[in-house]
């Protein structure tokens, strides 16, 4: 049976302990994880989620902006970054495209969350 999201939040398994504000990618199982270097996912996750338990995500398709956490980077407004390993905004490296822009400056602090918006 198929079904269609229309409100850009959708919920899912996780495979693992997830923090919220990561990027998270399905799994061929249908759980999520969160996301390797260079991989977009399916969209950040909103909420903590326990090992085997459901939780929101909201996807990369939804209006708006994202939070999500950054790893030990600094983060400088206009600026794009990527998800790299962890699930986490980072700098842009050979391999992995920018894909999110800051909107706000952050210091250098593993885990801080600021707002991003997607950047194709």
């Amino acid at each position: 049976m198929s079904s269609q999201n229309d409100s850009g939040f959708s919920t899912f398994l996780a495979s693992g302990a997830i923090t919220a504000f990561l990027a998270v990618d399905i799994q061929s199982d249908g759980t999520i994880k969160a996301c390797a270097n260079g991989v977009r996912g399916l969209g950040i996750l909103q909420e903590d989620a326990a090992d085997a338990n459901y939780a929101r995500v909201k996807l990369w398709t939804a209006p708006g902006t994202f939070i999500v956490q950054a790893s030990g980077t600094a983060i400088t407004a206009a600026t794009t970054y990527s998800i790299i390993t962890g699930g986490y905004a980072g700098t842009v490296t050979t391999g992995n495209a920018a894909f999110i822009k800051g909107l706000s400056n952050g210091v250098a602090s593993n885990g801080i969350a600021l707002e991003f918006a997607k950047y194709d």
